[in-house]
């Protein structure tokens, strides 16, 4: 009887010892590593897009051969990265819900925020002037409606300053135009609207009638 019990604990044993052996390896082995996508864009296959995508990669095919094919769910945009078949250069092109080939909004962004940069003077330069209350502020610190603003400005001026008055929530937007070299002063709100101080009311001056005796 004392032998049936120690041989039965012994395989206990065993059997116990096993499994903290599978559980230390378990705990020993590599995390998986989670890749995030680059710019919002994952991994994707061709048979997950709409069909108007499919058919505009799959024209590409005849000249291409396609290296990574990405979409981003919030842009509803396919990334695909192609190289050509005859001289093996690369490209990459970007395709909307429709499969119409689209140029990449983050990319068109950042080309109009570094013009807009471009145009300004140096912080060197121009930190610590004010005026009436106005002080420098940089591109990227203002809201999203303003730079759109500023951006639309740019086009048709070569801008020479950007100030902004936290007291009055304005922004302070001096360019030259490209056109006849005039220099002129825009003033922004904080949805960058255009703002003419010159409508602001003026206060009447009452005069006072004399008083009869």
């Amino acid at each position: 009887m004392k032998k049936v019990i120690l041989s039965v604990t012994l395989v206990a044993s065993m059997i116990a010892m096993t499994h903290v052996q599978d559980v230390n390896a378990m705990n020993e082995q590599p995390a998986t590593t989670i890749i995030t996508g680059e710019d919002g864009f994952v991994d994707a296959k061709l048979e997950d897009l709409s069909p108007a995508v499919q058919d505009s990669i799959n024209a590409l095919t005849l000249e291409y051969d396609v290296e990574a094919l990405k979409y981003n769910a919030e842009k509803q945009l396919t990334k695909v990265k192609l190289i050509k078949k005859d001289d093996q250069s690369k490209t990459t092109v970007y395709f909307d819900a429709e499969g119409n080939k689209v140029k990449n909004p983050s990319m068109k962004a950042e080309k109009v925020k570094e013009k807009v940069e471009e145009q300004l003077p140096s912080a060197e330069i121009s930190y610590g002037m004010q005026d009436d209350g106005y002080v420098d502020i940089k591109f990227e610190a203002l809201n999203e409606k303003v730079q759109e603003a500023v951006r639309a400005l740019s086009e048709k001026y070569d801008l020479t300053a950007l100030k902004n008055n936290a007291e009055k929530k304005l922004f302070k937007v001096v360019g030259t135009s490209k056109e006849d070299k005039t220099e002129k002063t825009f003033y922004l709100n904080e949805n960058g609207e255009e703002v003419n101080l010159d409508a602001a009311p003026v206060e009447k001056e009452v005069t006072e009638a004399p008083e009869l005796l």
